[in-house]
C-alpha cells in the first residue's frame, strides 16, 4: 500500500521471525473480529456497471485512481492529452486501493462505504452519503475480479438470466426498493412464471445478450403493466407505466460479442403479462432466443485466493501480546479489549530529529516509515520548533490543517492553491442534460468563504449534508463533526465576519418578488425556487440563499458577481451600480437589492415569483373574465372558479356558499381535466393564494359569545335552510353568486382592482330580505390575530389588510388563541350592503 502511513514495524526481524510474529497476529486479530457473513452476494454485471459510473462520478477519484476513461462521465471529452510526467505524479499522490479483490467482501465494503467514521474515526476517508444500493454497486465494481475465474481468464457464466422479484404498490419499473424484494434466483428467459401472486410485483431480469453480427436491432417488450429495457446501460425501450397489454420497440446499433441487458417490469392490477422480442441481421422478430442469454448471477463473489482458517488459541495469546509490545494499541483500537496505559512512547520532546525512525536509514529494531526526503526536513523542521506544538493553532493555522489533513484541497481552491488535478479534473461532471460550465460541475471555490457563507450553513455542509448543488454529479463528503467542527468559526476569523442582519423592510418584499419574477430581473429563468423548476437552467433554489448567504455579501455579489466568483454566469443586472430597471423603485439600486433579500427571507408570505409556474393548457383572461367549473384544490368537486384580466382569480365554493380562495398571477391549467378521464383536482396555477375562513359567512349569533357555526352550504341545508340560486354576468363576464341563507338572499360581487404592484379584490355582498333577520351577523376574517388601524383597516395574520364599508361598525371578537372580525347585518328597508376591500 504504497504512502500508508503504517510503518513497517518488522524490519529488523529475519524471514522467521517476521513469519512467527504475523502468525501470532493474524490469530489474534482473527480472534476479536465478526465471524464473516455465510450470504455472499451474487455477481451481478448491471451492478457492476452502475458501480463503475458512481465511482468515476460522484467524488471517490478526487482521492483515487479513475480505473477508467474520463469519458465515462463526460463522453464530450476529446482524448486525454496528460502527458506521462502528469500521470507519475497522479499516482504518487492517489490513495491506494491495493489488493481489495483479496482483502473483503462485497458486503463488508458496501458496510464500511455508507459509513467509514465507525471503523476510521479520523475522517480521512469520509463519508459520500451513499444508499445502500449505491455502495453495494461500488463494492460489487470494485471487487468484480472476484466474479471471474482465474483458470479460465474470464468471467464464469451460466445460461440463463437472473432475476429479482419484488412485491409492492408499484406504478412504474424504473425503480424498486430493496426493501421490497422478496426472491432472487436464475431463469430461461424473460419469464415471470416465478411470481408468488398476480398483482402488485415487479421484476428486474439482468445478464448478458450474445450479438453475433454488426448491425442495427430492433427490441420489444409487450407488457401490462410497464417494463422497460437496456442495454449496457442505456434506454432502448421505454413502455412504463399502468396500461393493458402494449408494445413499444427501441432499436440501437451494436457490436458483435456480450452486452449488458436489463429488463424490468411491473404489474400493479389486473392480468401481468411479459414478452421481451428482438430482429435484427439475419434474425426476424421473435422471442429473444435463449442461446444468446447468459448470466453471472448465482455465481457467489468470493474474496480471491481465500482458505479455510481456525483460530489457534495459544497463538491469539502470543498475538495479543505482541499486539502490546510492538505499539499497535498506540494507534489501533479493538473494540474489544482496552488497552490504555500498556504501552507508552518516548516523549515529544526527547526526540531527536536526526535519528531514530527520522534518520535516512533507521537502525535495526526500530520502524521504517518510508519517508522521502521532503517528508523527513518537515517533520525535522517541526520538531526543531516542537514547543510551538503544545499551542493552539491560530485560526488561519487551523484553516490550513483541516483542509490538508481531509484532503478538501483536491476538489476547492482557496487563495488560488489546491483544486482537482489536470488529470481528475475531466470527472467533475453534472447530472442530466444541464449546461452550467465549470459552475455546475466543479466545486466552489473556498476564497473568502467565511464572509461569504453563515457559520450555521457551513456547519450544515460539513456534518449535516447540507447541499443546494442538485445538478452536481460530485458529492460533498462528510468528515464527522470532531474532524470539522472548528472549521466555520475559524473561516470567520481569517475572512471576516461581515455585517450582521438587519432589519426587512417587510413594505418591499412584494417588490422583492416582483424583481425575480418575470416582470423584473427575470432571476427565475436559471434558478429554480422553492423546489419549482427553472424556465431554463436549473441553478440552484433561491429559496436557500438567506439560510447560506450572509447579507452584506449577497449584497456585493448581485452589484458586481465576477469580482467574487470569477468566471460566474450570472449575469450583472446594476452595472456600474446602476440598475437596468429604472421603472420599479425609481431604479434605486440599493432598495431593489434590499427588497430582493427581503423577498428570499420571506417567500412564504409574498407566494412564487410571477412566470416561475406555467400550465400545459393555461386558461387565460385577457378582456374579460373566465369561468372554469370543475374539481379545484381548496375549493372542493363543485368549485366555480374566476379568471380576470387584472391577473386576480377566485374560487367560490358552490357546495358550501362561500368564497373558498382567491389568488394572484395566472389563473389555472385545465390540462388535467381535459385530458384522458381528467381525475383529481387541480390547484391554482398562481401565486399568494389565500384561504378564506371555512365555514359560513353569515349566521345568526342569539348571544355573543355563541361561537361560529361550523358547516354550511349543502352540509348544513336541512337545519339552516341554505340554497344556492345561480350567478349571472355582467358586461365583463364577471359573475355575482346569489345564495338563500333562511329568509335572506345574498348577491356576493367580487370585482378585481388593480394594486401598485398586485391587484386586490373589492368583494360587494347586497343582503335582501323581506323579514329583516335579528341577530344577523357576517364574518370578514377568523385567524389568529386581528388588530384595527388608524385609518379604519383591520390587519389580519400580519398580512391581510381587510376594510370594511357598512352602515354598521366591525367588531373584533376574541376567544383564546382565535379572533373573528364580524359586521353586525342591519336592514334599512328591506336591504343591507356590505363594502369589503381584501388586500393580500
Amino acid at each position: 500500500k504504497p504512502g500508508s502511513l503504517m510503518p513497517d514495524m518488522l524490519a529488523g526481524l529475519d524471514a522467521a521471525q517476521k513469519g512467527d510474529v504475523v502468525e501470532a497476529l493474524v490469530h489474534y486479530v482473527s480472534s476479536i473480529a465478526k465471524s464473516a457473513p455465510t450470504n455472499l452476494p451474487f455477481a451481478d454485471t448491471p451492478k457492476m456497471q452502475q458501480g463503475r459510473l458512481l465511482f468515476h462520478q460522484v467524488g471517490c477519484v478526487a482521492c483515487h485512481v479513475p480505473q477508467d476513461s474520463a469519458t465515462l462521465v463526460n463522453p464530450k471529452l476529446p482524448p486525454s492529452t496528460v502527458a506521462p510526467a502528469d500521470w507519475d505524479l497522479f499516482y504518487k499522490t492517489s490513495s491506494p486501493l491495493s489488493h481489495l479483490g483479496r482483502k473483503t467482501t462485497v458486503s463488508e465494503l458496501a458496510r464500511f462505504l455508507m459509513d467509514p467514521l465507525k471503523v476510521r474515526p479520523s475522517g480521512r476517508m469520509p463519508s459520500l452519503n451513499l444508499t445502500e444500493p449505491e455502495a453495494t454497486a461500488i463494492a460489487m465494481y470494485l471487487l468484480r475480479g472476484q466474479s471471474g475465474d482465474p483458470k479460465r481468464g474470464g468471467p464464469r457464466r451460466s445460461a440463463g438470466v437472473g432475476y429479482e422479484y419484488f412485491e409492492g404498490n408499484f406504478n412504474s419499473a424504473a425503480k424498486f426498493d430493496p426493501k421490497r424484494l422478496k426472491d432472487s434466483g436464475v431463469v430461461d428467459g424473460f419469464k415471470i412464471e416465478s411470481r408468488k401472486r398476480e398483482q402488485n410485483i415487479g421484476f428486474r431480469f439482468s445478464g448478458f445478450i450474445k450479438i453475433p453480427t454488426a448491425g442495427e436491432y430492433t427490441f420489444f417488450t409487450r407488457s401490462d403493466d410497464g417494463s422497460r429495457l437496456l442495454l449496457d446501460g442505456n434506454l432502448v425501450v421505454e413502455n412504463d407505466g399502468i396500461h393493458a397489454a402494449t408494445e413499444k420497440s427501441g432499436s440501437v446499433q451494436l457490436k458483435p460479442g456480450d452486452h449488458v441487458i436489463e429488463v424490468l417490469y411491473f404489474n400493479g392490477g389486473a392480468g401481468a403479462e411479459l414478452l421481451v422480442s428482438m430482429a435484427g441481421p439475419g434474425l426476424k422478430k421473435q422471442e429473444i432466443p435463449r442461446a444468446l442469454l447468459s448470466t453471472d448471477k448465482g455465481i457467489p463473489m468470493v474474496p480471491m485466493d481465500s482458505v479455510e482458517f481456525t483460530v489457534d488459541p495459544t497463538k491469539a495469546a502470543q498475538g495479543k501480546e505482541l499486539f502490546i509490545s510492538m505499539g499497535c494499541s498506540a494507534c489501533h483500537q479493538t473494540g474489544k479489549d482496552n488497552f490504555d496505559g500498556k504501552y507508552t512512547a518516548k516523549a515529544l520532546k526527547e526526540l531527536n530529529p536526526a535519528s531514530g525512525c527520522l534518520a535516512p536509514e533507521p537502525p535495526k529494531g526500530m520502524a521504517r516509515y518510508a519517508l522521502d526526503s521532503t517528508q523527513r526536513a518537515a517533520l525535522q523542521k517541526t520538531l526543531a520548533g516542537r514547543e510551538k506544538l503544545s499551542k493552539p493553532r491560530e485560526a488561519a493555522e487551523q484553516v490550513a490543517y483541516t483542509l490538508t489533513a481531509n484532503n478538501c484541497l483536491a476538489c476547492h481552491t482557496r487563495a488560488g492553491i489546491g483544486g482537482p488535478s489536470r488529470v481528475r479534473n475531466d470527472f467533475f461532471s453534472v447530472l442530466g442534460d444541464v449546461d452550467l460550465g465549470d459552475e455546475g460541475r466543479m466545486p466552489p471555490q473556498l476564497t473568502g468563504v467565511g464572509r461569504k457563507l453563515r457559520a450555521s450553513w457551513i456547519r450544515d455542509v460539513l456534518v449535516n449534508k447540507g447541499s443546494v448543488r442538485p445538478y452536481m454529479a460530485t458529492r460533498m463528503p462528510q468528515f464527522g463533526a470532531a474532524n470539522v467542527e472548528t472549521l466555520a468559526a475559524s473561516f470567520e476569523k481569517v475572512d471576516g465576519f461581515g455585517a450582521g442582519d438587519t432589519a426587512l423592510d417587510l413594505a418591499d418584499v412584494k417588490w422583492g418578488r416582483k424583481l425575480v419574477g418575470t416582470d423584473g430581473m427575470s432571476c427565475i429563468s436559471c434558478h429554480t425556487f422553492a423546489g419549482k423548476k427553472s424556465l431554463g437552467i436549473p441553478a440552484m433554489d433561491l429559496t436557500l440563499m438567506s439560510k447560506r448567504l450572509k447579507p452584506d455579501w449577497f449584497h456585493a455579489y448581485l452589484l458586481d458577481p465576477q469580482s467574487l466568483r470569477p468566471g460566474t454566469r450570472m449575469p450583472a443586472f446594476w452595472p456600474e451600480g446602476k440598475s437596468a430597471r429604472q421603472d420599479i423603485l425609481s431604479g434605486d439600486t440599493d432598495r431593489q437589492i434590499n427588497a430582493i433579500w427581503a423577498y428570499l427571507n420571506k417567500p412564504g408570505d409574498a407566494g412564487l415569483p410571477p412566470g416561475l409556474v406555467q400550465g400545459k393548457m393555461e386558461l387565460v383572461a385577457d378582456k374579460e373574465a373566465v369561468i372554469y367549473r370543475n374539481f379545484i384544490q381548496g375549493a372542493g368537486a363543485r368549485a366555480i372558479g374566476v379568471g380576470y384580466p387584472e391577473k386576480a382569480n377566485l374560487a367560490f365554493d358552490a357546495n358550501e356558499l362561500r368564497l373558498a380562495m382567491l389568488w394572484q398571477g395566472p389563473f389555472i391549467d385545465a390540462a388535467r381535466h381535459r385530458t384522458g378521464r381528467g381525475e383529481g383536482f387541480e390547484p391554482p396555477l398562481g401565486y399568494n393564494v389565500l384561504k378564506l375562513p371555512a365555514g359560513p359567512a353569515f349566521a345568526v349569533l342569539n348571544e355573543d359569545s355563541e361561537p361560529w357555526p361550523e358547516l354550511t352550504g349543502r352540509s348544513a341545508r336541512a337545519p339552516a335552510g341554505y340554497k344556492m340560486l345561480g350567478y349571472q354576468l355582467d358586461d365583463k363576464q364577471r359573475p355575482i353568486f346569489s345564495y338563500e341563507f333562511k329568509d335572506a338572499v345574498i348577491e356576493d360581487y367580487p370585482v378585481p382592482v388593480s394594486g401598485d404592484i398586485d391587484p386586490y379584490f373589492r368583494r360587494t355582498l347586497t343582503v335582501k330580505s323581506a323579514q329583516p333577520l335579528a341577530h344577523f351577523w357576517f364574518r370578514a376574517w377568523s385567524g389568529t390575530k386581528i388588530d384595527a388601524k388608524e385609518d379604519g383597516s383591520f390587519m389580519a395574520d400580519g398580512h391581510i389588510k381587510i376594510k370594511l364599508t357598512s352602515g354598521a361598525k366591525p367588531v373584533v371578537r376574541r376567544s383564546g388563541d382565535r379572533a373573528e372580525l364580524l359586521v353586525p347585518v342591519t336592514f334599512a328597508n328591506g336591504q343591507v350592503k356590505i363594502v369589503e376591500d381584501i388586500v393580500w
